[in-house]
C-alpha cells in the first residue's frame, strides 16, 4: 500500500487517497483528469494529523495515527 495525493487537472485541491498497487494507480490516472503525486508515510500521517481531506483508512486515536482494519 502507498499514499498519494490526487488532484483534478484545472484545480489546486488536493485528496490524500491510499492505493494499493502500482496498477491501481496507472487506472486511475488513465482517464487524464486526475494527477497524483506519490508521498511517504509520514507525509501521510501529518496531512490526517492536521485535519485535512483524505480518503485512507488513516485516522486519528489519542494523538496516534492509525489505520483502520479492513472489513471483511
Amino acid at each position: 500500500m502507498f499514499y498519494a495525493l490526487r488532484r483534478r487537472v484545472g484545480s489546486d485541491r488536493q485528496t490524500l487517497v491510499e492505493l494499493v498497487r502500482k496498477r491501481a494507480l496507472k487506472t486511475a490516472t488513465a482517464s487524464g483528469e486526475n494527477v497524483f503525486s506519490i508521498i511517504r508515510a509520514g507525509v501521510a500521517h501529518e496531512w490526517v494529523r492536521r485535519g485535512n481531506e483524505h480518503e485512507t483508512g488513516l485516522y486519528m486515536d489519542d494523538g496516534k495515527i492509525r489505520h483502520a482494519k479492513p472489513r471483511q
